[in-house]
């Protein structure tokens, strides 16, 4: 699994993260830093040098975004071939780590299956957290992207999804346009590749069982107006 991470050195649930990998130790993850200001890099590195079976850290010499970062350590671990699914989770573990076994449970049987998406979607039997505001504003901002899209897709933008190894050099090999939603650029190249008609074989949202909107967000509020010319270039650049 990747985690990108940005000035995480006194926010990375460090704890919850080794507690995983006693419970499945053949999990591995790639924590990239993404030229974090702080401690960031020092403890990524003591984390891989206490858990070399478990921890690579890649350390990116300037910052890219969570976009460049996750495309940086995406494209590093399919390159080396070790695992069959590689995806990726937000490093506050707003999705828990326990969702993985989820995902990969959702995947496995489903040969045709290249990306199951996780997805917010709350009802009874789910803890789904969410601040309100973004909520309702997400719900707005989904709606458009399902337009531009053509598709009825539910939650483009939850940090947690998983993917066929072979299909990570077509999806991740151009950089993205959009620094945050790259989730939405991830979709469209699938539908380049196999119409609309054909990803709805390849692509499932899976509802998650637990999701917890953490207090300090990496996404400030006047993003939400910018966010709207991103969608309309990516709109563009994917007709």
């Amino acid at each position: 699994m990747i985690i990108p991470c940005y000035n995480e050195a006194t926010r990375l649930p460090v704890a919850d993260f080794e507690a995983y990998w006693q419970q499945y130790p053949e999990v591995r993850f790639c924590f990239v830093d993404d030229g974090s200001t702080d401690q960031t890099r020092a403890l990524l590195e003591r984390l891989q040098a206490e858990h070399p079976a478990q921890v690579e850290a890649l350390i990116l010499p300037q910052n890219r975004g969570k976009a460049g970062a996750v495309r940086a350590g995406m494209l590093h671990v399919a390159e080396q071939g070790q695992a069959d699914f590689v995806g990726f989770l937000d490093a506050d573990l707003a999705t828990p780590l326990a969702a993985i076994q989820d995902l990969e449970a959702r995947m496995s049987p489903q040969p045709e299956l290249d990306l199951v998406m996780g997805s917010r979607i709350k009802f009874l039997g789910t803890d789904i957290r969410r601040n309100p505001f973004r909520h309702y504003a997400g719900r707005v901002v989904a709606t458009f992207i399902s337009n531009i899209l053509k598709l009825g897709v539910y939650d483009t933008q939850c940090g947690a999804k998983l993917f066929r190894r072979e299909t990570i050099a077509g999806l991740f090999g151009e950089p993205f346009l959009s620094p945050w939603l790259f989730d939405v650029e991830i979709l469209a190249r699938l539908i380049r590749q196999y119409g609309r008609d054909g990803i709805r074989a390849r692509v499932v949202e899976m509802p998650l069982r637990q999701w917890i909107e953490k207090d300090e967000s990496r996404i400030k509020m006047s993003y939400y107006l910018k966010l709207w010319f991103e969608l309309y270039r990516i709109g563009q650049a994917y007709k």
